[in-house]
């Protein structure tokens, strides 16, 4: 049995029905059982939160591994969640954390290594998948494509090699499947760079529409984090890392997605493609 946290994302989503689809027992644990997939007809759910140890306790129960996301900025309550999956007999734990946990110089890459850290001084037998951007960031520009046809892109014309939750999760599945596995941290990255701009050219001709990609400062994607509900200090730590990347700061291409699953990184024109639903009104609007 896997224990499944953050089941309701982008990542986690994958991560269950891709076990699921290996022949995996699944037990997905949330606070909002029906925010799940149709896939989780075919899991077990427990409905629950970290902060109730109760609702862990039976969630862990016959659990062989997690997958366990970030939880949020809150390193000190991700430590007493770590620590309750101790109590409830957990050994292995494979997180998602970010390739800025390398660079702790930046903010999130602080909070990532924390966490790390965590899970290891727990004494867990922990994975750590330290991932690129996602692909599904696009998923932001949804209103602003709907509404006006245009994505604001504070990045500029810098190269970058997103990944996606689909590639995430073959690698979180192997690390949760095959106790052999050697190594602890793996650096995932896609199998390509491409800018905003590019980008937002594929979208375009999915969706068989033309968009305009303006140009923002930093500055402003932080303020607009912050109106759209983000914390300010998590906001400020994305616009820290977006100046990383407008700078050249990631601009490398790893293999590891490729020699962990045995398949190349999905591009980010056949990711588009296949989650063109997700823009589905998007599509009632051209023309």
């Amino acid at each position: 049995m896997y224990l499944v946290t953050g089941a309701t994302g982008n990542v986690g989503s994958e991560v269950a029905s891709q076990l699921l689809e290996r022949g995996g027992q699944v037990r997905a644990f949330t606070r909002h059982p029906e925010k799940l997939g149709t896939w989780s007809k075919r899991a077990d759910v427990v409905k629950g939160d970290f902060q109730n140890p109760d609702t862990l306790a039976r969630a862990m129960e016959g659990v062989d591994a997690v997958f366990l996301m970030s939880q949020g900025p809150d390193v000190e309550s991700f430590r007493q969640i770590v620590q309750a999956i101790k109590a409830a007999g957990g050994n292995r734990v494979v997180f998602l954390s970010s390739i800025l946990a390398g660079e702790p110089e930046y903010e999130i890459g602080r909070m990532h290594l924390a966490k790390e850290e965590a899970i290891r001084e727990a004494g867990l037998n922990g994975k750590f998948l330290r991932a690129t951007g996602f692909m599904t960031n696009s998923y932001q520009w949804i209103e602003t494509i709907q509404e006006q046809g245009k994505v604001f892109n504070a990045l500029g014309d810098a190269k970058f090699p997103p990944i996606a939750g689909e590639d995430i999760a073959a690698v979180a599945i192997r690390a949760l499947t095959d106790p052999k596995l050697s190594g602890e941290v793996f650096e995932l990255t896609g199998g390509e760079l491409i800018s905003v701009r590019d980008e937002v050219k594929i979208l375009g001709k999915i969706l068989g529409r033309e968009l305009q990609c303006i140009d923002i400062p930093v500055e402003v994607a932080v303020q607009n984090m912050v109106r759209s509900g983000l914390p300010q200090k998590m906001a400020e730590a994305v616009g820290q890392s977006l100046g990383s990347l407008r700078n050249g700061r990631s601009a490398v291409v790893l293999n590891t997605v490729e020699k962990v699953t045995g398949r190349a990184p999905i591009t980010y024109e056949t990711w588009a493609r296949k989650h063109a639903a997700q823009f589905a009104s998007t599509l009632a609007h051209s023309g």
